[in-house]
């Protein structure tokens, strides 16, 4: 009688073994097996509740990563000790939030199915659309990501919103940001910027939010540059030493002398808000939102209230 498939460990994860008996003999017969579907989720999350996107070992639970994991094992579309069934389009570090990072996986679930099932074991984590990967196609490369910063209130007037723009100006382009992010070894310090952009949304510097659009950013690079713009709005570093900066080891003496006085601004406040593949089509999933708003609605609430009570006590002064 033939048994259960099972996935031959280690090296070969695409082979499956097909148990049966012969004269009491377990026999296996083994076969190529083509999987499912290869899908890319978009996922939002609450950057505050986890480490980071990425495990940082392999028992790391606390990671967008390692909870997604954990959920579809409850979900039985994964085992532990097997082939590693997910892998994310961009990493962000801990207390950074997502509205639109994409992780890529193959699975033999109907994708909509697999999104609410996701959704129903999952705290803090929203899976929220689903797309078709073409074969062979690497998550990592996408066209381009958009990151929006979110300054704390009372950070600047409304008035140093024109210099805040000014400075962000200097970064749309191609540039060497050595100065301006924690380079890994290996990785390529120059960057082409599309898009970096400052809003006043309450016209009192109390809601200003900064958006950046490029193909790639490197670690740190989005909340350094940040740092970098609003010293030069308040008048605490030149913009001509910005665009110096800009110019990586090449930069003059009299930059690099500044540079380490730029803040990195905290993971708080910062969003990756989508990752934009031109040949992906994603299918936002409505039973799948709805599982989502109805899980978060405490996590809003609560937040809303301290909202709330901050805006109170400053409308005191």
């Amino acid at each position: 009688m033939m048994g259960t498939m099972r996935s031959i460990p280690g090296r070969f994860p695409s082979i499956r073994a097909s148990p049966f008996r012969v004269s009491g003999l377990k026999v296996y017969l083994f076969h190529r097996h083509w999987g499912g579907m290869r899908y890319g989720i978009k996922v939002a999350y609450d950057g505050s509740l986890f480490h980071g996107s990425q495990r940082q070992g392999s028992e790391d639970a606390l990671s967008v990563e390692g909870a997604i994991l954990e959920a579809l094992k409850r979900m039985g579309q994964h085992e532990a000790g097997g082939p590693h069934p997910i892998e994310f389009s961009s990493r962000t570090d801990a207390g950074v939030s997502s509205l639109g990072n994409v992780f890529a996986i193959e699975t033999d679930m109907d994708p909509g199915e697999l999104l609410k099932g996701l959704n129903a074991n999952l705290e803090g984590i929203w899976c929220i659309a689903y797309g078709r990967m073409r074969e062979g196609q690497n998550i990592r490369w996408a066209n381009s990501r958009w990151y929006r910063y979110h300054l704390p209130p009372g950070e600047m007037t409304g008035e140093q919103t024109k210099d805040l723009n000014g400075a962000l100006s200097e970064y749309v382009g191609r540039f060497d940001f050595t100065n301006l992010c924690r380079l890994e070894e290996g990785k390529d310090p120059v960057v082409q910027i599309d898009l970096a952009r400052a809003q006043d949304l309450s016209g009192r510097g109390d809601l200003v939010i900064i958006d950046m659009v490029g193909g790639r950013f490197l670690w740190n690079q989005v909340r350094r540059m940040v740092g970098a713009a609003l010293a030069v709005a308040r008048g605490d570093l030149e913009r001509e030493l910005l665009a110096e900066l800009l110019k990586g080891p090449e930069a003059s003496d009299k930059a690099l002398k500044v540079k380490d006085r730029i803040r990195t601004m905290p993971p708080t406040g910062l969003v990756l808000m989508d990752v934009i593949f031109k040949d992906i089509d994603f299918t936002i999933h409505p039973g799948a939102v709805e599982i989502a708003r109805k899980r978060s609605h405490n996590q809003a609430w609560e937040a809303s209230m301290k909202v709330l009570l901050h805006t109170a006590l400053r409308s005191l002064l």
